[in-house]
């Protein structure tokens, strides 16, 4: 469980190389919608609820496990969709921070604009950065912040920087569908998430479900399951002493093999030695 917070922005620490904040919003689909403009290039880790995001480089529905992405002096607009809220870890980033970032990379990109999409959907790919950005809303070390800031910023720029599939014209009713099953996955992740079910849900037929939800939210179902699976057993492997493999069934792996399978492809390190690293013994 998240740490309980009233909702506002919550500040963790604040500074010359950046500033890290707590969002906890209680908007839903009947709240104005939410516009400005970013002062300083942003990286925000989406921890919970689903809200509709536009930017110059695209837009998309955003879910729990996602990075929502802003350039400096961009625009930004953020509309909900559903009722619930959500809640999402603020990293804005001086430029010196963004450059000294982009030169360990190698990356001859302006520090201003180094993102070529609005969002980065939940993925293998970004799960330990996920991870680390809920590790960070709890009481700690400022350094131990910082290192998170620095791991978190470091995955933005290596998956933000490669442009999103083009723009795909989105109806209404297909986005609050697809909400409707980002919710559903949030609470329900280690149930029944066949297919058929999440079409069901979101009220189209698995063929206009899939190529629906891939327009919308940059990935398959399958692989948006698997990654919220796998962020779930992290969780526990961090936060209990479960046996693994009550920990597989609890996060919706069939069984221990394919859950050890999945989990070492996304981590390079096996269930067990995971725990050990996450509780310092090793």
């Amino acid at each position: 469980m998240l740490p309980e917070r009233a909702p506002g922005y919550h500040v963790l620490e604040e500074g010359d190389a950046f500033d890290v904040s707590d969002c906890v919003c209680r908007a839903g689909c009947h709240s104005p919608v939410v516009e400005g403009m970013h002062t300083r290039v942003c990286v925000s880790v989406v921890l919970s609820g689903v809200f509709h995001a536009r930017g110059p480089e695209g837009d998309a529905v955003v879910g729990p496990g996602a990075l929502l992405l802003g350039n400096r002096a961009a625009p930004y607009e953020f509309r909900h969709v559903d009722e619930g809220g959500d809640r999402s870890l603020v990293i804005e980033c001086s430029d010196a921070m963004l450059d000294e970032a982009l030169d360990s990379r190698g990356d001859d990109v302006r520090s201003t604009r180094p993102f070529e999409r609005t969002c980065v959907p939940a993925s293998l790919a970004s799960l330990e950065a996920v991870l680390l950005a809920r590790q960070a809303l709890e009481p700690g070390d400022a350094e131990d912040l910082r290192q998170v800031v620095l791991a978190v910023v470091d995955v933005a720029l290596r998956l933000g920087g490669e442009r999103a599939d083009s723009r795909v014209e989105r109806s209404e009713r297909q986005v609050r569908s697809v909400a409707r099953v980002l919710r559903y996955l949030e609470s329900h992740v280690a149930e029944d998430c066949s297919l058929e079910t999440l079409a069901s849900i979101a009220g189209l037929t698995r063929f206009h479900f899939l190529r629906v939800f891939r327009a919308v939210t940059g990935q398959t179902p399958r692989q948006l399951v698997i990654a919220t699976r796998l962020r779930l057993a992290a969780n526990l492997l961090r936060a209990s002493r479960t046996r693994v493999t009550d920990i597989a069934l609890e996060s919706g792996f069939g069984d221990l093999s394919h859950f050890t399978m999945s989990f070492t492809r996304a981590f390079g390190i096996s269930p067990r030695a995971y725990r050990v690293r996450a509780l310092g013994r090793g």
